[in-house]
This record gives structure tokens, sequence and C-alpha cells, in this order.
């Protein structure tokens, strides 16, 4: 069964989102991958253009934090990236 509900950004759009219960045929994890990877790569850009204007906004502290956030959001997606090419080396 699958559940579906939308997500909402601060960026004013929403899209929605399936999420199969039990288990997925390798096509679909390879289209949801590509998927989210996409959409994390967006969000960490926009995340980086945040903290940009919190240090022009004199928060250095919060810039700094919201920097290293982005350095490890950008490290998951890296993550996301290898798995992604297993997955499309797996499939035929």
């Amino acid at each position: 069964m699958q559940e579906k509900h939308l997500h909402e950004h601060t960026h004013g759009h929403e899209h929605p989102h399936d999420h199969p219960h039990g288990s997925h045929d390798l096509a679909q994890v390879r289209a949801l991958m590509e998927y989210m990877l996409e959409h994390n790569q967006h969000h960490a850009g926009e995340l980086g253009d945040m903290a940009h204007t919190l240090s022009h906004a004199g928060l250095a502290e919060a810039a700094g934090i919201l920097t290293q956030g982005v350095a490890d959001f950008k490290r998951g997606n890296e993550q996301l990236a290898r798995a992604l090419e297993l997955i499309k080396g797996g499939q035929p």
C-alpha cells in the first residue's frame, strides 16, 4: 500500500511523494533515488544562499552553523549519488 502526501517548501512549491510500504522493484528505487538526489541538491543550493544572506545581515554565527549544515547535507548527497551509481550499474 502506498501513502501519498504533499510536502510544501518555503520556496513555494508543492509536490507529491509516494511512500511505498513493502517491497520496491529496482526501477522504482532508481527513479526515486534520482528524484531525491536532484531535489536535495536543489535544497542544498537554497540553504547556501540563506547562509550567505545571514552572513550579510550580520548573523555570522547562524551563517556559520548553516554553512556547516549545508556541508553535511552535501556529504549526504554524495553518499546518495554513490549509491545511485551502484544501482545504475546493477540494472540492465
